[in-house]
C-alpha cells in the first residue's frame, strides 16, 4: 500500500507541476497508470451537438483511424459517453456498461464501429473546463485483458477528483459558448433528434423520431417501451412504420442513412 501511495503521490505532483504545458497530458497518463492498468488513454472534449474534439490519445496512427478519427466523423452521437458528457447533470466516473441500452451491444452502432477499436471495457471521468459542454477522460481495456474490477472502479474514483480539478484547469478554454447553461436544452435531451430530422425531411412524426433514436443507440422494443412508458405492441408498430416510410428494411440500412448524414455526403 505505501509503494503503489508513494508512486501515486510522485506521478499526480508532477502532473500538478505540468497544467498547463504540453507535458500534461503524458504526466496525466502516467499518474492514472500507478493506480490502474489499462490500454488506450482518450480525452475527447464535447461542444454541444458538434463534432468532438480528441485533445490527446496514446494510440497509434493506424489504430487510431479506427479509434478516433472514424468516431469523430459521425458515429459520437450515439456514444453513451457523449449522451453523458452533453448532460448537465451528469458528473463523476461513469463506465460504460453501466450507461449503455439494453440491446448496445447488438445495435448498429457497435457492430460498425465499437467492435472494431477491439475495446472490451471502457470507464471516463467526466469533466467540465470552462468553454466545453464537457470533456471525457476515457481509459480502456482490449478484448485481450480483464474488465475493469471492483478494486479498478473503487481507485478511479478516489483519484477522481483531483484528476478532474486538474483537467478543468488545463484543458479550459476562454469562451462560454458551448458550457452546459450557453445551449438549446432540447438538444441536451436528444442530440440525435436534429440529424434525424434533417435526414428524414419531416416523413416522420416526433414520436417516430424519438423511437428511431433510441433505435439506433442500441434499445430494444421493450426498453423504449419503458423509456417512452407506451406499450410494446405500439413501439413495433411504430417501427414497421419507420422503416418503411423511410425504405428501409434493418436497422444497417437505418444506421447507414443516418452516418451517411452526419458525414454531410
Amino acid at each position: 500500500m505505501n509503494t503503489a501511495f508513494s508512486a501515486w503521490n510522485e506521478a499526480i505532483a508532477k502532473a500538478i507541476g505540468a497544467v498547463g504545458t504540453p507535458e500534461f497530458a503524458l504526466r496525466l497518463e502516467a499518474a492514472l497508470g500507478s493506480i490502474v492498468d489499462f490500454d488506450i488513454l482518450m480525452v475527447f472534449a464535447y461542444s454541444g451537438s458538434e463534432k468532438p474534439v480528441c485533445l490527446y490519445h496514446n494510440i497509434d496512427s493506424i489504430r487510431a483511424r479506427t479509434v478516433v478519427d472514424a468516431y469523430v466523423s459521425g458515429p459520437y452521437i450515439l456514444d453513451p459517453f457523449y449522451n453523458t458528457a452533453i448532460d448537465p447533470q451528469a458528473a463523476g466516473v461513469k463506465r460504460l456498461r453501466d450507461m449503455a441500452p439494453d440491446q448496445f451491444h447488438k445495435s448498429e452502432y457497435y457492430r460498425r464501429h465499437y467492435k472494431l477499436t477491439g475495446i472490451r471495457d471502457e470507464v471516463g471521468i467526466l469533466c467540465r473546463p470552462e468553454g466545453w459542454t464537457g470533456v471525457v477522460i476515457s481509459f480502456t481495456r482490449p478484448v485481450t485483458a480483464p474488465a475493469f474490477g471492483r478494486q479498478d472502479i473503487m481507485a478511479i474514483r478516489a483519484a477522481e477528483p483531483v484528476i478532474q480539478t486538474l483537467a478543468e484547469r488545463h484543458w479550459h478554454q476562454n469562451t462560454t459558448a458551448a458550457t452546459p447553461g450557453a445551449w438549446d436544452a432540447q438538444v441536451a435531451r436528444d442530440p440525435i433528434g436534429e440529424p434525424l430530422n434533417r435526414m428524414t425531411d419531416g416523413i416522420l412524426t416526433p414520436r417516430e423520431i424519438e423511437i428511431t433514436s433510441l433505435v439506433l443507440q442500441g434499445h430494444s422494443s421493450g426498453s423504449i417501451s419503458r423509456w417512452l412508458s407506451i406499450a410494446p405492441g405500439t413501439v413495433k408498430n411504430h417501427r414497421k412504420n419507420i422503416y418503411q416510410k423511410l425504405d428501409v428494411s434493418s436497422q444497417s440500412e437505418l444506421f447507414a442513412m443516418f452516418i451517411q448524414q452526419l458525414s454531410g455526403q
